[in-house]
């Protein structure tokens, strides 16, 4: 595969997001001396990063001396702004999850299980809509000020 420059640091920046995903998640099903359950991503992972000195990145990856991974230096990922998208993602995750669930655990709360388990999925979407709408507009507006024990 033929990559300039600039499509390869894309690429790097890439995998170094999908990585972070898959070892959060990762670590999340896994016991801490379970090893990981799943190496296919770790294995594009290195093979990735391990390429970086060959297509002219050498200076953006670095090799751990204690194991021989390679790894992105910590001045590229800040620099690069790998930081800031990586807690911006986690900032949307958390209040469209929270938004989602309180939406749809208020819209239970309203309709009832059997009620809702006997409409066609336009009108659930269009009772649940506004349970979401009155969510968004209050994380939007307040945060978590409003939320309380």
């Amino acid at each position: 595969m033929e990559l300039s420059l600039e499509q390869y640091e894309t690429l790097l920046k890439l995998v170094y997001m999908g990585d972070w995903v898959i070892s959060t998640l990762q670590a999340k099903d896994r016991s801490e001396d379970e090893p990981d359950s799943d190496s296919r991503y770790a294995d594009v992972v290195r093979h990735v990063f391990s390429q970086a000195e060959h297509a002219g990145l050498g200076n953006i990856v670095q090799i751990d001396q204690n194991n021989g991974e390679p790894y992105l230096t910590r001045e590229f990922e800040e620099e690069s702004g790998l930081v800031d998208i990586l807690e911006d993602y986690e900032d949307e995750v958390f209040w469209q999850a929270l938004i989602e669930r309180l939406a749809h655990r208020d819209f239970l709360r309203h309709y009832g299980e059997t009620a809702i388990s006997q409409m066609a999925i336009e009108e659930r979407i269009e009772k649940e809509t506004p349970f979401h709408d009155k969510w968004a507009t209050e994380f939007h507006e307040n945060g978590l000020e409003n939320i309380k024990t």
